[in-house]
């Protein structure tokens, strides 16, 4: 029998929450009061034939649980209209196919509403059966699913080439609906027996089909719809990156958000499923096979007009494509107009912007989880921003945490919290600027003529170029290292030659080394193993 345990990372000045009597309270106070699972210390019974990270995560994959949480959907085409968003001074297209791309949405439903006449809404771009439990929504019955504006909204985002049918998503869903909420999942393109209409997938960075969800549909039909995100490993980095990208102007009827088993940091996720034997051997080659089964099922559709793809599919002979960074060196990353796997693992990673997210947000993770690892997970971020909170635990893999009962651990807890955050209200006007992480922007720093020259990058609207103006920040404000080291050299440009004393150096260079010396450690055993093989 063993126990898994939860471990809080809290910022050092949390935001403060307002009951409906005006008490005044922190997330982490808030989970000690009233989410006691969640809470340091707390603990629970992982069930007996799964006892690591690996088991869990083997179990998540092998059974697809049909008997358990059977959540009923409604399934929604939205067709992306040719609209503009705004950043700053620029207005960007949300995507660049000229209001010919869709994607789905599925809400979940009582099992009452079940219509066996539903095929008559189904749009004539959509050539695929739909998934268990899920049925097409007449259009006309939209407004109405959402109509009780007491009843929260949260939106759930699925992970990699998943959809509202998996079973760590129906988990959550059917114990959070019991709460009072309304739920509906995003569907990234091409998942969830969705039929592309335009020549795009998805990948870590790409927010906007959330973003077009949120400012053109969810706040046009219900404008009164207080809202909260969720993501799952994937998908969770989507939330992250796209909260961080809104930054002060996200809209201001999102009041809070989690994030559930997600990679902070695409790299080191990388290193770390190439470094582990299943991870090399099991976990890479299944993800990277799902997704050529995902590019296989829709080539003869749209995919078939991109001219790497077609290559492939021509000369399969030419290409590797055995795992996961394959598949994102070889398609993913290029379908996006970036140079290879390594430049989008380096934009994707949510922990850059994790500093500008500006709701409450709650990050879950397991440190035995086999698929992202937990050398990156973003303590150091969370502590400095009051929005955010981590919570960890010893014992769940990636989307597991299965208890003595079969049961996913995390589902209730989360539900519950989400229901105690939407019992509380906040402002942004409540947090002191002096509490919230640096915005190298307003730095003094900011006034050398070589970051001003990189800044001035045009970003024209006329361009698909979403991703252009977000580079700019990936690789001046938001990077960790970089701000570290700008910040350094602004403050001793007025500091004393005696202030970088030697002990200081010595101090700095330290953990550095020690990294790399276990680093390397890592990459020797990985390497001797394959010698091995």
């Amino acid at each position: 029998m063993f126990r898994s345990y939860v471990s809080l990372q809290a910022p050092q000045a949390p935001l403060k929450l307002a009951d409906r009597d005006g008490a005044l309270t922190t997330l982490p106070e808030l989970i000690s009061s009233s989410v006691p699972e969640l809470n340091e210390g707390a603990s629970f019974w992982t069930h007996p034939l799964l006892p690591s990270g690996h088991l869990q995560t083997a179990y998540t994959a092998v059974n697809k649980f049909e008997t358990v949480d059977k959540v009923h959907y409604k399934r929604r085409v939205l067709q992306m209209k040719n609209l503009r968003y705004r950043v700053g001074e620029d207005f960007l297209n949300y995507d660049q196919w000229g209001g010919k791309s869709t994607f789905t949405i599925d809400y979940a439903v009582p099992e009452s509403m079940s219509d066996p006449d539903h095929e008559k809404f189904r749009p004539e771009s959509q050539t695929k059966t739909l998934p268990p439990r899920t049925e097409y929504l007449d259009p006309e019955a939209e407004f109405d699913l959402l109509a009780d504006d007491s009843k929260p909204l949260i939106v759930c985002l699925h992970g990699l080439s998943g959809g509202s049918y998996e079973s760590y998503i129906r988990a959550f869903v059917s114990r959070v609906t019991e709460y009072n909420f309304d739920a509906v999942v995003l569907n990234a393109r091409g998942c969830a027996n969705h039929t592309i209409t335009t020549p795009q997938l998805f990948n870590g960075l790409w927010t906007n089909d959330l973003r077009y969800l949120i400012n053109e549909h969810i706040s046009q039909i219900w404008p009164n719809k207080r809202i909260y995100l969720i993501g799952f490993s994937l998908g969770g980095a989507i939330t992250a990156n796209y909260l961080g990208q809104e930054f002060d102007q996200v809209y201001h009827n999102i009041k809070g958000a989690a994030t559930v088993g997600t990679p902070w940091d695409f790299p080191d996720s990388s290193i770390h499923l190439r470094e582990s034997l299943l991870g090399h051997h099991v976990y890479s080659p299944a993800m990277c096979q799902n997704l050529l089964k995902l590019l296989n099922e829709h080539y003869e559709g749209h995919l078939k007009s991109d001219p790497t793809i077609e290559e492939f599919k021509k000369n399969p002979a030419a290409y590797s494509v055995n795992r996961l960074r394959d598949f994102d060196d070889a398609f993913t990353s290029r379908l996006f107009g970036l140079n290879g796997a390594n430049e989008y693992y380096r934009l994707a990673s949510p922990v850059q912007r994790l500093h500008k997210v500006r709701v409450p947000l709650i990050i879950l993770s397991s440190k035995d989880d086999p698929i992202t690892g937990y050398r990156t997970l973003p303590h150091d971020e969370v502590k400095q921003n009051p929005y955010t909170l981590l919570i960890t635990t010893t014992v769940g893999g990636h989307l597991g945490w299965f208890t003595l009962t079969g049961k996913r651990w995390y589902a209730d807890p989360m539900a519950k919290l989400m229901k105690q955050l939407d019992e509380h209200s906040w402002t942004k006007e409540s947090v002191p600027q002096t509490d919230l992480p640096r915005d190298i922007s307003k730095h003094s720093v900011m006034d050398f003529k070589w970051i001003k020259q990189v800044r001035a990058l045009p970003s024209h609207h006329s361009h698909n170029d979403v991703l252009k103006t977000d580079y700019i920040d990936v690789n001046l404000k938001n990077s960790r290292k970089l701000i570290h080291n700008l910040n350094d050299v602004a403050e001793s440009l007025n500091s004393k030659p005696t202030d970088l004393s030697p002990e200081r150096k010595i101090a700095s260079e330290l953990l550095p080394l020690h990294q790399v010396k276990e680093e390397l450690s890592w990459v020797r055993k990985s390497e001797e193993v394959r010698r091995s093989e």
